[in-house]
């Protein structure tokens, strides 16, 4: 094994920085990153590997050295945003970053640096700053192997794969949209528990769509890690997810790579006024595939786009598919908790996540045969009811600046003055959509009409589980 320089060395080269993570070339086995603490002066020494065996399954013969220097590159971000605590009411981390990679001129340059640590800075409040250095180590054996009898044809659709409800609600209602189409579902992370669950939401869609669906997975372990204390807010793992994800559709012949997510979790505006910035997650914000397209087609030198097909629908009608062929019986499989519980009950059914679940179920007519602790199990301590009194504030907000007149233009200046981040999703999006500033407003204010209907007719009833 490689060792990494001295920490008194790369502290000297790393002035102000709160972490430093110095990594060994990224491996298949026995790959390590040497993580140090500015702050505390210690340092640990920890285990990594991503196992992207799985990619030997693509349609292109060759495996372009930038393709895996992109894996890399979502290794190290992972891996460094998981070890490197944040407290989001504190000043911003500053992480100094040095990588091995197959091409240090291409990700050196300044056009790519800025577009990635623009990116990173947006998704997780950090200072990023990269080193990238000349790897060494040969390339992992799936860069150098034959490809194998492929599962899945050129011009398939290349989709992120959670095993949550949106995922399902989405890749369903477009197998019913594009029933010649083939999907080619993209997993990763780094817990067994996720990865089970992912694999059985997708043989239960495969069973009811034969040869339509495959499921390739490349998994990230770290190990030898306990020493230190982990991230408990890894605002980097819905990058990291679409730069794998933009890796595998790049290697299936796709340049563009779908995230299925309904518009208004993907948008996440603030349930209160007082809420800024990295209080919700941006993993599936339209700046953030924007931005990760910008990244990913700076480094492959064409054009690569991250789209989300869904982005003007409700959860609710994401699920109407599911409802008009009746199958109450797959919801259940998915996982849509933000804290799942150890024991049965496993999702809570009182955080956010878990509300909108329930309330997409509801309005478009599935039973919900999903169990939660709320309130099929013991009422947790403390106050359960406070995500849903935050998102039912934020409906009657919604209500109210959508009420205004039946003007399209009123209502837009009324959410605008609540929600300025609505202008710049329109005015940095709306051409990668293929609409007008005016178009995407209009779909927009439909979205949000539409999200306030839905919990006009199941507000009583998810309150019913509170009481």
């Amino acid at each position: 094994m490689n060792h990494a320089p001295s920490i008194v060395h790369k502290l000297h080269d790393s002035a102000g920085s709160d972490y430093i993570l110095h990594f060994g070339s990224v491996l298949d086995s026995n790959g390590f990153v040497q993580f140090i603490d500015c702050s505390q002066g210690k340092q640990l020494t920890v285990g990594i590997n991503v196992d992207d065996l799985e990619f030997k399954y693509r349609v292109q013969a060759e495996f372009p050295a930038t393709v895996a220097d992109l894996v890399d590159l979502a290794v190290a971000i992972q891996a460094s945003d998981r070890l490197a605590p944040h407290n989001l009411s504190e000043k911003p981390r500053r992480l100094h970053v040095v990588l091995p990679v197959r091409h240090p001129e291409l990700l050196s340059a300044e056009p790519f640096r800025k577009k990635l640590e623009n990116l990173l800075e947006w998704a997780t409040g950090s200072e990023w700053v990269f080193d990238f250095q000349r790897r060494t180590e040969p390339g992992r054996p799936v860069e150098q192997q034959l490809v194998l009898p492929n599962i899945a044809r050129s011009g398939s659709e290349v989709a992120l794969w959670s095993g949550g409800l949106d995922a399902l609600a989405g890749l369903y209602t477009r197998l019913r949209m594009y029933p010649e189409k083939q999907f080619v579902l993209f997993g990763t992370g780094s817990n067994n528990r996720t990865y089970a669950r992912q694999q059985k939401v997708a043989q239960a869609v495969q069973s009811i769509f034969p040869r339509s669906c495959n499921l390739l997975r490349v998994p990230i372990r770290l190990s030898n890690s306990g020493e230190q204390t982990k991230n408990k807010i890894p605002r980097a793992r819905g990058v990291v997810f679409t730069l794998l994800g933009a890796a595998c559709a790049y290697l299936m012949g796709c340049r563009v790579l779908c995230v299925l997510e309904n518009g208004i979790g993907a948008i996440n505006l603030p349930y209160r006024a007082s809420a800024v910035g990295l209080d919700l997650s941006r993993a599936a914000h339209p700046l953030t595939l924007l931005m990760v397209g910008d990244v990913v087609s700076e480094l492959l030198g064409e054009k690569f786009r991250v789209r989300n097909p869904f982005l003007f629908w409700t959860k609710a009608e994401m699920c109407q598919a599911l409802a008009e062929d009746g199958r109450t019986d797959l919801p259940p499989l998915t996982m849509s908790c933000d804290s799942p519980h150890r024991k049965q009950p496993i999702q809570c059914g009182y955080c956010s996540s878990c509300i909108l679940r329930k309330q997409a179920l509801a309005a478009s007519k599935i039973e919900d045969k999903t169990r939660y602790v709320v309130p099929d199990g013991d009422c947790p301590a403390g106050d359960h009811n406070l995500h849903l009194s935050h998102m039912l504030a934020q409906v009657c907000t919604f209500r109210r600046l959508l009420s205004t007149s039946n003007e399209i233009s009123l209502h837009w200046e009324e959410m605008t003055a609540n929600f300025e981040t609505l202008d710049d999703i329109i005015d940095r999006t709306a051409e990668a959509e293929g609409l007008s500033p005016a178009e995407m407003q209009s779909h927009l204010i439909r979205l949000y009409r539409n999200y306030v209907s839905e919990w006009d007719t199941v507000e009583s009833r998810i309150a019913a589980d509170f009481l």
